[in-house]
């Protein structure tokens, strides 16, 4: 029995579909590797973003509730600083005629006032603070009260009642000297000391911010 000798093209011929699927395959083994390969890229970058965004809503939430924390252990301090009117404009007219209501009754001397000049310093928001909407400034006026009196007790009951009021009034110095009385005037009524003090009168107000 004779053996048929195989054509080399015959057999080319034969093996070339099955060549062509099999690198059709290892191209579709590439790319579905390849995608494959940048979708698990994709997600994890999906995955790194969420948990940033998680981190960023995280502390801005904790920033909420850490103001929230702040105002509800504040707000009764700012009732009444809004209520004492350390938020508005100074009374100026209002503080002379409490003065004077004062003065008639415990029944002083004349009392002479001179208020200064108000200043104005903006206060600093802390740096975590990027973009208020408003600022607030300190405002300040000094006024000087010189008070005739019949003795010291004058002046406590004076001081007692001015600075009860409520406004945000501190003492900066406050001098008590002795006034000379005629002899024809020992029987009467009149000064025997002079009392010259010095308060700061502070207010706050709130006002757009100006990148100042």
């Amino acid at each position: 029995m004779a053996l048929k000798r195989r054509n080399t093209k015959e057999d080319l011929e034969w093996l070339k579909w099955p060549l062509v699927w099999l690198l059709i395959s290892i191209l579709a083994a590439v790319v579905l590797y390849l995608g494959t390969d940048y979708i698990r890229d994709e997600i994890r970058m999906d995955e790194l973003n969420a948990s940033a965004g998680l981190d960023v809503i995280s502390e801005q939430v904790s920033a909420i509730e850490v103001s929230e924390q702040i105002i509800v252990d504040n707000i009764d301090r700012y009732n009444t600083m809004v209520a004492n009117r350390v938020m508005e404009e100074e009374g100026r007219v209002a503080l002379l005629d409490e003065i004077s209501i004062i003065r008639e009754r415990f029944q002083l001397f004349p009392i002479s006032v001179e208020i200064s000049e108000q200043d104005r310093i903006l206060l600093a928001y802390p740096e975590e603070v990027e973009f208020p909407d408003e600022q607030i400034s300190l405002r300040s006026s000094r006024v000087q009260v010189q008070i005739p009196l019949l003795h010291e007790e004058d002046l406590v009951r004076f001081l007692s009642a001015f600075l009860r009021d409520g406004r945000l009034m501190v003492v900066n110095r406050c001098a008590l000297s002795d006034t000379p009385v005629l002899e024809e005037d020992i029987l009467r009524v009149v000064p025997h000391q002079v009392a010259t003090c010095e308060f700061y009168w502070y207010t706050l107000r709130n006002e757009p911010y100006s990148g100042v």
